[in-house]
């Protein structure tokens, strides 16, 4: 067997409709995060529906879409058997792999917003608290995802529909009881984010079972229910709230609707651009809110205040400095650790297997 043939039986299979709906999520809460700093900032109001409809609108959605592709991944690439220790393996490599770029830039915001406490938008938490029990945006997916891969095992053998549709229900109710009755109670994020989210990352395992099958029917069906959702949704986030009765319908139409057109679709290019940008998925991921406020910070403190120009130079940097903050750093296994810790490990060892030859 030759070695090109060893590198592609060893490559893992790569599924494009998930790097495609990581890319939009990942834009989506790039522009969420700086539309938020301008109404921060005083260049809209809150109040001022061309900002209160769409960002509570996508803000319903974003970060959901994420558990869907993390559940998903989760169930597909899960060995054909399962036990706790593979469990507790499994738990120790999500460990690191989500816990130092979470550690890691949830302090760099931490110090950020302690040194320049009158620049940004607010005032750092407690430390300790912050990482143990109320992570910050947008690092608290990171906590989240890690906490769902603790208390939730891949389904393994035959007959994998049946559980997972279980898991989805049980998942759902329990987002019921948090949306219904726990939503304004004082329950810690270690909870409260679980129950808020684990459904999502359920139907992720349960695509894996139950794929959407693409039909005119079907696009029919869910066109016309993101254009009544949209609808609506400009009817209920006219003003600013807090309904978390509202938010769960919106995201359970939102969710289902944007994951069929994307897992349904028949062809991706195998070398388009998102293809090739899934890498950066990470670093924009983690440094795009500490690069937008340290251009903010730049911008205000040489007089340019300008909202339009704030958001367009804010846009650019959030996503183009990360991505050449990334490609410094994967050539250095010690800096590419900070973003993913597993990759430089293996990194690291094939340096030095080749430095021994």
């Amino acid at each position: 067997m030759s070695s090109n043939e060893t590198t592609l039986k060893c490559k893992p299979k790569r599924y494009l409709w998930v790097d495609n709906l990581k890319m939009f999520a990942c834009l989506l809460v790039v522009i969420g995060h700086l539309y938020m700093s301008m109404m921060a900032g005083g260049w809209i109001s809150e109040n001022n529906i061309l900002y209160c409809w769409p960002i509570q609108t996508v803000y319903t959605f974003h970060v959901p879409l994420f558990f869907v592709c993390s559940g998903f991944l989760y169930q597909a690439t899960a060995p054909n058997e399962w036990n706790v220790k593979k469990h507790i393996g499994n738990i120790k490599k999500k460990a690191l792999a989500l816990g130092v770029p979470y550690v890691t830039f949830s302090t760099i915001t931490l110090l950020l917003k302690n040194v320049f406490a009158t620049d940004v938008n607010n005032a750092a938490p407690p430390f300790l608290n912050t990482l143990l029990i109320e992570p910050i945006a947008p690092y608290w997916y990171l906590y989240t995802l890690f906490l769902l891969f603790c208390l939730i095992p891949p389904v393994i053998g035959k007959g994998k529909r049946k559980p997972l549709v279980s898991m989805v229900v049980i998942a759902c109710f329990m987002k019921i009881i948090y949306v219904g009755w726990l939503v304004d109670k004082a329950i810690p994020d270690l909870v409260a984010k679980v129950m808020a989210s684990a459904v999502w990352f359920c139907i992720g395992m349960l695509i894996t079972a139950t794929p959407f099958k693409k039909s005119k029917l079907a696009d029919g069906i869910a066109a016309g229910m993101v254009i009544l959702a949209c609808i609506l949704s400009y009817f209920v986030y006219s003003t600013p709230t807090d309904n978390a009765k509202a938010q769960f319908i919106f995201a359970s139409i939102f969710v289902l609707v944007i994951t069929y057109f994307f897992q349904s679709k028949e062809q991706y290019k195998t070398d388009g651009l998102v293809n090739h940008s899934v890498k950066y998925f990470m670093p924009v991921y983690v440094l795009h809110t500490i690069v937008a406020a340290g251009v903010r910070t730049v911008l205000l403190k040489i007089g340019i205040s300008s909202g339009v120009f704030h958001f367009m130079i804010g846009f650019s940097v959030s996503v183009f400095v990360p991505v050449v903050i990334y490609m410094i750093a994967e050539k250095q296994w010690w800096l590419l650790f900070w973003f993913e810790p597993i990759k430089a490990m293996k990194l690291r060892n094939q340096k030095k297997t080749k430095g021994g030859r």
